[in-house]
């Protein structure tokens, strides 16, 4: 698979874009990489003090912890982390809109499924802390429990949410990821219309599960 060193991007601008679009049907052309510098949008998750953040709260499941494991596309290009230890696989030809040292956020050629991740600077938080802050950021309500996961070194919680942005009603896979021993705290969201959610999923559900800390 291809690399691709990134810093981040922008959650709220791909989010409120992503519901505009209307998410239609696929475009004739090929999307373009490229980077949207126009806005100072800023996630709440990264840039609000920790004494204004809720957490929102969500139930976790009994089962044991899983192992992610994803049988990656050969096409698809592996991303980097600015701090160059998180890595996860997305499809090659999605556009990357914008780019900040904390954020980055793609979008499929259609626009009907996004994501976007975030490096999170508070390292004394715990993994099922850091998802109730991710949910909380953008108001969603968990769908269904929040399962632990393992791999490697990371640790962490993900749970299926679903929520309105700009009266879309989208459904979103959130993701928390810590590094044991180490400083790097992590946020991986990955969403789509409900109305998409189905033929979807395993997309979204393959870029999570292919998630490694180097």
């Amino acid at each position: 698979m291809k690399k691709l060193n990134f810093s981040s991007l922008l959650v709220l601008l791909i989010m409120f874009a992503f519901a505009v679009s209307g998410c239609g049907g696929k475009k004739d052309t090929k999307t373009e990489t490229k980077t949207d510098t126009k806005t100072d949008t800023k996630t709440q998750t990264t840039d609000k003090k920790e004494g204004d953040k809720k957490k929102k709260e969500f139930k976790k499941s009994d089962a044991p912890k899983k192992e992610l494991k994803a049988d990656v596309p050969a096409e698809w290009t592996e991303l980097v982390s600015k701090d160059g230890k998180f890595t996860f696989s997305a499809p090659s030809n999605w556009t990357i809109s914008s780019d900040t040292e904390t954020k980055f956020t793609a979008m499929s050629e259609d626009k009907s499924v996004g994501l976007t991740f975030v490096i999170f600077s508070n390292d004394q938080i715990t993994s099922d802390e850091l998802l109730g802050l991710a949910l909380a950021d953008f108001d969603f309500e968990p769908d269904g429990e929040a399962f632990a996961y393992t791999e490697g070194n990371m640790e962490g919680y993900i749970t299926a949410a679903r929520g309105k942005i700009d009266g879309t009603d989208m459904m979103m896979y959130v993701m928390s990821a810590i590094e044991n021993g180490g400083k790097g705290n992590y946020v991986l969201y990955v969403f789509t219309p409900t109305a998409n959610f189905d033929k979807n999923n395993a997309t979204m559900e393959t870029i999570l599960y292919s998630a490694k800390l180097k």
